[in-house]
């Protein structure tokens, strides 16, 4: 399987609470046709190998900052992982052998500290 980074983020307490913003620019690497504002897309659990999550990418209409967000399964994903505000996702296109098509992937991060030292730990 090859894979490509798109982006990480930490999360912030939104992220966690509500839907996970997203930078506009980063919003253009979904590939939404232009007229629409959202659309579903299906993402492979790049720890959970074989598990598939289903996040909603959209941006607002009715204002000059769109603001583009995940939602859909994004609460449940948070949920199931466990992740708080400071832990880290990552999102990359995947490619799987013997398949021509991109997916997309998540990965996520918790933050643990030991003896002052950060360990960043999959999950």
């Amino acid at each position: 399987m090859d894979q490509s980074l798109i982006f990480t983020k930490v999360l912030s307490k939104t992220d966690v609470e509500h839907g996970k913003a997203i930078r506009l620019k980063s919003f253009a690497v979904f590939g939404i046709p232009q007229g629409k504002h959202s659309q579903k897309f299906d993402f492979l659990d790049m720890i959970s190998t074989g598990r598939s999550w289903s996040f909603r990418c959209s941006k607002r209409t009715n204002n000059s900052h769109p603001k583009p967000v995940l939602s859909s399964d994004w609460i449940k994903y948070v949920k199931e992982k466990r992740l708080k505000e400071g832990d880290q996702v990552s999102f990359f296109h995947v490619k799987k052998d013997g398949e021509e098509r991109l997916q997309f992937g998540v990965q996520a991060l918790k933050k643990s500290r030991l003896m002052g030292t950060d360990f960043w730990t999959p999950v």
